[in-house]
């Protein structure tokens, strides 16, 4: 079963942050894995953080990598956690790895920030948490960054509390997304929430951190422009360019607003090199953006340091539904779906208990589909104008393994009286049009 937890703080949030966060909940929802998700959203400027499920596959070190890793400690579990990454790989071979080493330190659990690799788009910080008491175990319940003025700046955050061997040791990372207009202050101090046995803690930690620019500030970012128009299944779109990074590749999609469809995502997006390597989003970090009304910016890992000669877009196919099927109303008083895109979708239970809201769900999905775990929704609206929070939502799949279960949990906000009609926009769902495709951008 995969569970998702959700809290919010009523502030102001860059709408481009937002995207970030709502796309993340859309991807991590990709992935069976039995992890908890963190969504919080910050103070003006500082964004949310969510937990975005992570792949480790065995780490293949060339010779410059293993050789920078054998003589700095602590080097080797941060190898461990970009190993799914092939792009981050080069990065640590290209020394832009900052060791920084700051800790603090308070009833006798500590937090060490021990490197950081970063460029103008994207900060990785490794850390180390850790409990003096051998049977507590600990992990990250919230992060917030301020510059030296104690201000907030334009950022996102992602992390995974993950699985840890060790109960009272925990060592990973979090992923920072810099605005594009955002100023990188020159020192960043981390106001750290720890969870004791899942339990959050009443007062933080607070450990601050230099930041060394001259790791990626000549590392400029490389442009290609594409501009080439695809079809597929009567959806148009274009594909403006390649934007690459030492730390992320970004492909900027633009769907034509005439399309009758509405695109969730695309299978196995990725970039293939003349050699057939390839280039894709493995579950690290954000999957995608918004741009203006109609565009999509994907990330996908960097060729910043392999210079391809060619680059082929591709995708094995792609998550669309006509747009006049994307909302879903429930009849709150006979506990029936009134509007669906399909009958693979069915609502199993509706219970109504003061100012809280479950829903379960029964979603029957293709053979291809068995591993995968859809957000179907995360916002909820009532034809009374009530306002509601995302509490709380899992997933799981019954004896069939075709067969998937969703449950969902809304704290109403407001209490404008007893609604007749629940109603929400599906976040994802497992429909495709016919046809991949797959266009040269270099």
């Amino acid at each position: 079963m995969q569970e998702d937890t959700q809290r919010a703080q009523s502030h102001t949030v860059p709408p481009q942050i937002e995207q970030y966060i709502r796309n993340g909940i859309k991807q991590a929802n990709l992935v069976k894995q039995k992890r908890r998700r963190r969504f919080i959203r910050l103070g003006s400027g500082a964004a949310a953080c969510m937990l975005l499920l992570s792949f480790f596959f065995s780490i293949k070190l060339s010779p410059a990598v293993a050789a920078y890793v054998s003589h700095i400690p602590g080097m080797e579990k941060l190898v461990e956690l970009i190993s799914d990454d092939k792009g981050m790989r080069l990065a640590v071979e290209h020394n832009m790895v900052q060791s920084v080493g700051a800790s603090t330190s308070l009833d006798e659990i500590s937090f060490t920030i021990d490197q950081v690799l970063m460029d103008q788009k994207r900060m990785l910080v490794f850390y180390t948490l850790q409990s003096e008491k051998l049977d507590q175990h600990v992990s990250l319940d919230k992060i917030e960054l301020t510059d030296p003025n104690g201000k907030d700046w334009q950022y996102g955050i992602s992390w995974s509390p993950g699985n840890h061997k060790e109960a009272s040791v925990s060592r990973d990372r979090f992923d920072v997304y810099i605005s594009e207009d955002s100023n990188i202050p020159e020192t960043l101090t981390a106001k750290v929430t720890v969870a004791i046995d899942n339990v959050p803690q009443d007062t933080p930690l607070y450990v601050s951190f230099a930041i060394d620019k001259t790791k990626y500030v000549s590392l400029e970012k490389q442009v290609y422009p594409v501009m080439k128009e695809v079809t597929v299944d009567g959806l148009h779109f274009t594909i403006e360019q390649i934007a690459v990074f030492p730390t992320q590749t970004e492909v900027s999609i633009l769907f034509d607003p005439a399309n009758k469809k509405h695109v969730f995502d695309f299978d196995q997006l990725r970039l293939v090199d003349e050699k057939g390597q390839n280039y894709a989003f493995w579950g690290n970090g954000v999957p995608s953006r918004t741009y203006g009304e109609n565009g999509m910016v994907y990330n996908l890992e960097s060729t910043y340091f392999v210079q391809p000669k060619m680059l082929y877009l591709k995708a094995n196919g792609i998550r669309a539904i006509d747009k006049d099927k994307l909302e879903v109303v429930i009849d709150a008083k006979a506990k029936t779906l009134v509007k669906a895109p399909d009958t693979q979708l069915q609502l199993d239970a509706l219970r109504q208990t003061g100012d809280g809201l479950g829903m379960d769900f029964t979603l029957e999905v293709a053979q291809q589909d068995v591993n995968h775990f859809y957000g179907l929704v995360n916002e909820l609206t009532d034809d009374l104008g009530n306002e509601y929070d995302y509490v709380q939502g899992t997933s799981s799949t019954r004896d069939k393994e075709t067969t998937q279960s969703y449950g969902y949990w809304f704290k109403r906000l407001t209490n404008k009286g007893e609604p007749s009609f629940y109603t929400f926009t599906l976040n994802n769902y497992p429909i495709r049009l016919h046809g991949d495709f797959s266009v040269q951008v270099k």
